[in-house]
């Protein structure tokens, strides 16, 4: 939850995100210079290692979005609509939250055919922003950025950007 004063914005919450996931940055970036100098990134386990550290990222961002939410009067459906655009067809968090629920419930869905319509979207708005299984949350991450060099912490001025659009939007229904 976030108050507004005047122009200001009070975000204890962002605050905590943001040491957080500036923490999770040394490992993602611990990480990828391990992969750059194996010869087999994979077999040494490194991938899977980034790809769990920025899982955890994408499920805290996730809590903070909950907890932005919080007695604003949202819902969370319209709030994944609001804000910066990845694409035409998703919003920036659109695509942070569907990371956010693949990194928790994937394994689920390994083997199963769902009907789940919460699997159905998570796994389309991966699979079309990764545009490979292949370590699907570091493409992710990779596609949100823009770049191959990843951190978590680079995803918090969209964050910024979608708290302001959701309180205009707030404010716009008061």
């Amino acid at each position: 939850m976030y108050l507004k004063v005047g122009g200001e914005y009070a975000d204890r919450e962002l605050q905590f995100l943001a040491e957080l996931l500036n923490n999770l940055d040394e490992k993602v970036v611990e990480v990828s210079n391990l992969i750059f100098k194996s010869v087999d990134p994979e077999s040494d386990g490194l991938t899977d290692r980034g790809e769990y550290f920025i899982g955890v990222g994408f499920s805290v961002i996730q809590q903070y979005l909950t907890d932005t939410l919080t007695l604003t009067g949202v819902s969370k459906s319209r709030a994944l609509d609001i804000g910066p655009r990845y694409s035409e067809e998703f919003t920036f968090i659109s695509v942070v939250n569907a990371a956010a629920n693949w990194w928790k419930h994937s394994a689920e869905w390994v083997g199963q055919e769902t009907r789940s319509r919460l699997a159905l979207q998570t796994q389309k708005i991966v699979v079309e922003t990764a545009e490979s299984l292949d370590y699907p949350l570091s493409n992710v991450l990779a596609k949100l950025l823009g770049t191959s060099e990843i951190t978590l912490s680079a995803l918090l001025p969209n964050l910024v950007l979608w708290r302001s659009a959701l309180d205009t939007v707030v404010r716009e229904n008061a």
